[in-house]
């Protein structure tokens, strides 16, 4: 018997769907709100760095807003740094001058929560990047609120109004347009991508924005689907982990434009991003959102009740 609860309008449905299919609406809010903050919330001079940092889907959401605001071409050239928040203080030393940005939707990461301590302490300038009624971390002299507190696991709608808030707040209108413009990409074909994507693949390969993409992708397969997908970066796959595959393994492929391995990877599935525009990547995000509750279906698992008793 299945697990997923009796609608009688969608038997189906799940809350994940129903998250997916709302998010939509929250990047408006977000943007307009996140660039409406007076500039006397922040510090007089322009920040020397921007550091963004998380852990888990936090972290690849600080990745993907770093990648965003490195494709404008028009902002002040201020260097951006992306990490895990365990590099802090280790691998990333923060400095005065800095801004730097803790991606946290709960507000209960105990590591992204020392981080941020760290960078206060070394005299950056902190902010938290948290869901609306989370607990921001003491330290933090800014909050950029996203959307409500998810109340699922796997984390899809956090995902994408992180990185909305923190684009549109240092980029601006012009961000705030193509958030607004975003909102309009219709709903895919669930069916369809059922069909498409079977029982999943074995490995999600991508390079640049893709690797992370690809990464986050597979946690939301693991997270959905209970299926144990790795993610490389499509250079580091081959130099070592292509040897582990069978011929037949199915792979994912985050195809971009500047992927070096774009002719060798044989994939099952590609999920291209293109365009030029600071936000290009957002849609194939959308489709491996929705390509995890596919095979989340298929493999007859209601993604709702993941870690939960």
């Amino acid at each position: 018997m299945s697990d997923f609860e009796n609608n009688p309008e969608n038997p189906l449905e799940t809350q994940v769907e129903r998250n997916l299919r709302a998010q939509r609406e929250s990047w408006s809010e977000i943007a307009e709100r996140c660039t409406s903050i007076s500039n006397r919330e922040f510090p007089h001079e322009p920040p020397k760095r921007l550091l963004m940092f998380g852990v888990g889907s936090s972290h690849y959401a600080a990745r993907l807003a770093a990648y965003a605001i490195q494709r404008d071409r028009v902002r002040l050239r201020t260097p951006v740094r992306a990490c895990t928040s365990t590099d802090i203080g280790s691998e990333v030393m923060p400095q005065k001058g800095d801004w730097v940005y803790a991606f946290t939707h709960r507000g209960t990461s105990a590591a992204t929560r020392q981080a941020l301590e760290i960078c206060e302490r070394n005299g950056a300038f902190p902010i938290a990047v948290c869901g609306k009624g989370a607990t921001p971390p003491e330290v933090a002299r800014l909050v950029l609120e996203t959307v409500e507190l998810e109340t699922v696991e796997p984390h899809t709608i956090s995902v994408t109004g992180a990185v909305c808030a923190v684009t549109s707040q240092i980029l601006g209108p012009k961000c705030v347009e193509e958030w607004d413009a975003l909102k309009f990409l219709p709903s895919p074909d669930l069916e369809l991508l059922r069909r498409r994507a079977g029982q999943g693949p074995s490995v999600i390969l991508g390079e640049h924005e893709g690797e992370w993409l690809a990464r986050e992708g597979a946690l939301k397969l693991m997270e959905m689907a209970k299926l144990p997908v790795r993610a490389f970066s499509s250079e580091e796959y081959f130099h070592g982990p292509h040897f582990s595959e069978l011929p037949n393994s199915p792979i994912w492929h985050v195809s971009t434009q500047k992927d070096p391995r774009q002719e060798e990877i044989q994939a099952a599935y590609r999920i291209s991003v293109s365009g030029g525009s600071p936000l290009a990547w957002v849609p194939a995000l959308l489709e491996l959102q929705w390509l995890a509750l596919a095979v989340a279906l298929n493999r007859d698992i209601n993604p709702d009740l993941i870690g939960k008793n």
